[in-house]
């Protein structure tokens, strides 16, 4: 096997591994061990990060690994999300509860639908940001009231309405226009600063996720909701910034 079959399959098996990541996490769902799920969930978003990272590494993009990531991203942060949610929150809810997981559902397939037709680069040119919240996220953001549940908190259990409420609201921010940091910003950010520091930080992110976990990943979530109207705010900056070069140019 040459060189070039191995760059093409390195990535796709990662992509493969999160998938089965994400089927793993169903399983422990419908068996009732809520956080094991959510930490396969966690593993397939890791799967998610370096599959894209290895294909751009190794170049070996292709349209197979692009459909095959995107089929991968609805099962693990379209539909194991929602199945881990309903059968731990909302199992014994009503109606509007069950539509309200349903439809982020349909919300993430839409969402990747659009991301294969190429809909967001052509909407915003700014590599700097996103078109609406990634899947990922939105699974991340949807697990948040389960995650509490872990804490002690118990608010989706107890008012599902709200719940839903919150359910519907992520889903939506899927297939909105709203922008939000794709996290260019971030690496451009981190090049500002020495190995040793980049090094010091990932290393007491993984303690804090070791030793607590669950409010690790809470401050993680309420973190990226406080972003969403920063990113509006600079994605706003980074257009006038255009018009007045263009004007500019034009002068």
């Amino acid at each position: 096997m040459n060189k070039l079959s191995i760059r093409s399959i390195i990535p796709n098996v990662t992509t493969l591994i999160g998938l089965c990541f994400g089927i793993i996490a169903i399983c422990f769902a419908l068996s009732g061990q809520f956080k094991l799920s959510v930490i396969c969930i966690m593993m397939a978003s890791i799967c998610d990060v370096l599959d894209g990272r290895l294909s751009r590494l190794l170049k070996s993009e292709s349209k197979l690994g692009a459909e095959l990531d995107s089929l991968a991203d609805f099962l693990n942060f379209g539909i194991a999300p929602s199945i881990l949610i309903y059968i731990s929150l909302l199992q014994n809810a009503g109606l509007i509860e069950r539509v309200a997981v349903l439809s982020f559902i349909v919300f993430s397939c839409l969402r990747l639908a659009r991301f294969n037709a190429d809909i967001d680069s052509k909407n915003n040119k700014s590599s700097n940001f996103f078109t609406g919240i990634p899947t990922p996220a939105g699974a991340g953001l949807i697990l948040l009231p389960l995650i509490h549940s872990f804490l002690g908190f118990n608010w989706a259990y107890e008012t599902p309405i709200i719940a839903s409420i919150y359910f519907v609201t992520i889903g939506s921010l899927l297939v909105s226009k709203v922008p939000t940091f794709s996290g260019k910003q971030i690496r451009f950010q981190l090049k500002k600063f020495k190995d040793l520091k980049v090094i010091v930080c990932a290393f007491l992110f993984i303690i804090c996720m070791i030793n607590s976990p669950w409010i690790t990943l809470s401050l993680v979530g309420l973190s990226y909701i406080i972003s969403i109207p920063l990113s509006i705010r600079a994605w706003m900056n980074e257009k006038d910034l255009d018009k007045n070069s263009s004007d500019t140019l034009e002068i």
